[in-house]
């Protein structure tokens, strides 16, 4: 077995084991679906049912929905049944190209929800969430990866397997921290900003 599929195995089987550790927490479904994700990437590697592409489209649309309270949402179920629909509908109506650049937009939003939720713990209590840190840094090698795959650079094979690896590390991570009980870096006290 080669290098590059030891490293994408690896990050898979990481990443399928997170969700147990973020049970309990505002992100429990978000590695959930991380984690149903790569349980499918591991099937479809030997058994090549669909293109990758088509899969993470539906699965970015609930990743966005999976950050907020989604309960709240009055008639909820009709809504997430919405929504599957739609990400069933649109891979037979978008070619890989506009679904990658669609990828490239769902995780900006996610990064954005994540860099909201930071700012706002940032604000509140005057320290960095440091698990909400590895998750940011996470989304920005996941938009690049994507946007390395839209423009097709030559180097694009290098970076996949780069960032996979990374992935593991950061897996690694999440395996061991979640939000709670992630360790909590203080910021300057404001008077000495002033």
């Amino acid at each position: 077995m080669s290098i590059p599929y030891i490293i994408n195995y690896l990050l898979l089987i990481t990443w399928l084991l997170i969700p147990f550790k973020q049970a309990k927490t505002s992100f429990f479904l978000y590695f959930l679906l991380y984690a149903i994700s790569s349980a499918f990437v591991l099937i479809d590697q030997t058994l090549q049912i669909v293109h990758l592409a088509y899969f993470y489209l539906g699965v970015g649309f609930f990743l966005i929905i999976s950050l907020y309270n989604f309960k709240k949402i009055p008639h909820y179920i009709f809504f997430l049944t919405g929504v599957l629909i739609i990400s069933i509908i649109l891979p037979f109506i978008l070619s890989i190209e506009i679904i990658t650049v669609c990828l490239v937009i769902q995780h900006i939003a996610i990064f954005f929800i994540i860099l909201k939720r930071t700012v706002l713990y940032i604000n509140e209590y005057e320290k960095l969430n440091l698990f909400q840190f590895i998750l940011l840094l996470y989304e920005i090698t996941l938009i690049t990866r994507f946007i390395v795959v839209i423009g097709n650079i030559k180097t694009g094979i290098l970076f996949f397997y780069l960032t996979a690896a990374f992935g593991i590390f950061i897996g690694i991570f999440f395996l061991f921290y979640n939000e709670l009980n992630s360790p909590k870096i203080p910021l300057a006290d404001k008077s000495i900003l002033q």
